[in-house]
């Protein structure tokens, strides 16, 4: 416990350190838990606990990733997942194979390792990079996620590969047919009766309307999805991934998003922090060299493959910058190299190659299972070290990789626009934000119902969020006091947001938060507080109304009128007399 406590200070404070000096946050983790390591000795293999720590993050990723991509979704990408993804996996464990069994001359059930390995991407940085960019629902985006999500898929079938590798004896049949009975089970408990669960008890959640309640129920969704998929042979990853996609048609998305938020990007600084805790320096100061030079061709190689097939569906522009983004070596090679460095299956017995040519026999047996490990190791971290500063030049990258391949860019452009015309995303936003779904929530809803506008409420009420979804409104549930909430509906991407609450804290909260994502929102608000009026004008509000100045002018004018009235009904009664 006192190592996982150690280890969260450490990603605060790194976090913190790394955010002042404009380094990439993955590398600065990594390199944190290098020097932990190295200084106060502590290791990562020392610790179960911090082990299964690290592993939450990625958890907590996959579930925010099905979060955005329900079965719905899921079937229209077809291409992106199925054909895309299994081109991607199938070439570039065949090329990889060939490579290390054929011309570096490892034994078979090394070469088929290293290659399944090497074939997977890293889903943390990815995906981290495309959220944080609003590149998701871009074709490039799109093709980029599906492939990564079938990689996730197809870390299932090597697993399970290292387990007939390691005992000779099993029989394929019946490990095949224990799988398949195990992967309905679980796809039959969380999609069926998971989705029953997951709604009934989101719902009962926030009719309590205590934040800390809403919290453990996401957690325990997140969680007991995780572990009932671990329990049946699959990974933790893909449990939380299929949780999130029967959470995504619910209104309690955006919510759940907001709160896991905080929790997915601590927990993935610790996964790194542990990925930096497996580090030998030594062994790295004797052959770093080597690795760089192995990580630039294996970067090189994975660029090529993937290029050479998207190039054909999406252009050669956007195929370069899907195959740049996927180029490293994924965070679950670490589990598929460490899974058969324990079952003794990595090992440099050479029978011919380029290496036991320039090496030798007798140097090359001398290897131990450890450092082969330790040198496979460094390479993915090496590759995911290299991910942050493609991602943020990738533009750059693209145009140099297209010029290194004589490739003219008006070809590639031409072919982006042609890859983006066959399979067209449209990202909806909607344009008016109304937050809050009371008594005047409704009346400025039902103005805009005869107007070409499109509309979003955002009620923290479960109660009411029903009464809208009843009547075909687009409502979702959410605290709008939560900064996060406005990041995961896209607020930045609206015209203008109506606060039409009565709570002069939620108002002012909710006003800094959209202001603190973007500036150009216009932000109409209503209060009966003179003071909090002066305030929210103060802060650059669209426009600020108060509600009882507005109603007693309102009042008063009709008052005036009717005096009006009065007195020359007077002047006429008056006049018929005198007549």
């Amino acid at each position: 416990m006192l190592i996982i406590i150690y280890v969260l200070a450490m990603a605060v404070v790194s976090g913190i350190i790394l955010n002042k000096l404009k380094i990439p946050a993955i590398i600065g983790y990594i390199i944190t838990g290098t020097l932990t390591a190295y200084i106060f000795g502590l290791r990562v293999q020392d610790s179960v606990d911090l082990n299964e720590a690290a592993e939450l993050g990625i958890v907590f990723l996959m579930f925010m990733i099905g979060l955005d991509f329900s079965f719905k979704k899921i079937t229209q990408m077809k291409q992106e997942v199925l054909l895309f993804g299994g081109m991607q996996i199938g070439l570039s464990i065949l090329v990889f194979f060939a490579i290390c069994y054929y011309l570096l001359g490892f034994n078979f059930d090394t070469s088929i390792i290293i290659a399944s390995a090497v074939s997977l991407s890293s889903t943390a940085i990815v995906l981290k990079s495309l959220n944080e960019t609003n590149q998701t629902k871009t074709p490039y985006g799109t093709a980029s996620v599906g492939i990564l999500v079938f990689q996730d898929i197809a870390v299932i079938p090597i697993l399970l590969m290292i387990k007939l590798l390691s005992n000779k004896d099993l029989s394929m049949g019946e490990m095949l047919f224990s799988t398949g009975i195990s992967a309905v089970l679980v796809l039959l408990l969380l999609i069926l009766p998971g989705r029953f669960f997951a709604r009934i008890v989101l719902r009962s959640s926030a009719r309590m309307k205590t934040d800390e309640i809403f919290v453990g129920t996401v957690f325990l969704i997140v969680l007991g999805s995780a572990y009932l998929s671990k329990y049946f042979g699959f990974s933790l990853s893909l449990g939380a991934f299929l949780a999130g996609m029967i959470v995504s048609n619910s209104p309690f998305k955006y919510q759940v998003a907001s709160v896991l938020v905080y929790f997915r990007d601590l927990l993935l600084g610790v996964f790194f922090i542990t990925i930096g805790m497996q580090v030998d320096v030594i062994f790295l100061a004797k052959y770093f060299v080597v690795v760089l030079i192995l990580v630039a061709i294996m970067l090189f190689i994975k660029t090529l493959i993937m290029f050479a097939f998207l190039s054909l569906f999406r252009g050669a522009k956007v195929a370069m910058r899907i195959a740049l983004s996927l180029s490293q070596i994924g965070e679950f090679s670490f589990a598929i190299f460490l899974l058969a460095s324990q079952h003794k299956i990595l090992n440099l017995g050479l029978e011919g190659g380029i290496l036991n040519w320039i090496f030798g026999h007798q140097f090359l047996a001398s290897i131990t299972p450890d450092e082969i490990y330790q040198f496979l190791t460094l390479m993915v971290i090496f590759s995911m070290i290299a991910t942050p500063f493609i991602l943020d030049r990738l533009d750059f990258c693209v145009k140099s990789a297209l010029k290194i391949f004589k490739i003219p860019l008006k070809i590639a452009k031409i072919g982006s626009k042609a890859g983006k015309s066959q399979k067209p995303q449209v990202e909806y936003h909607c344009e008016v934000v109304i937050c809050g779904y009371g008594t005047l929530g409704k009346k400025v809803l039902e103005f805009f119902s005869g107007c070409d506008v499109t509309t979003l409420v955002v009620d923290s009420n479960y109660e009411r969020v029903e009464e809208g979804l009843k009547k075909g409104f687009n409502i979702v549930y959410g605290n709008i006091t939560d900064k996060m909430m406005f990041k995961e509906i896209g607020i930045e991407k609206s015209k203008v947001v109506i606060l039409c609450v009565e709570s002069p804290l939620a108002i002012e909260k909710a006003c800094r938060h959209i202001m603190d994502i973007s500036h150009l929102v216009k932000i109409i608000a209503q209060t009966d507080e003179e003071a909090i009026e002066a305030d929210l004008k103060g802060i650059g509000l669209y426009n600020v109304l108060n509600g009882s100045r507005e109603l007693a002018t309102m009042l008063a004018n009709l008052a005036l009128e009717a005096i009006k009235e009065s007195k020359e009904m007077g002047i006429d009664e008056k006049e018929e007399i005198k007549t």
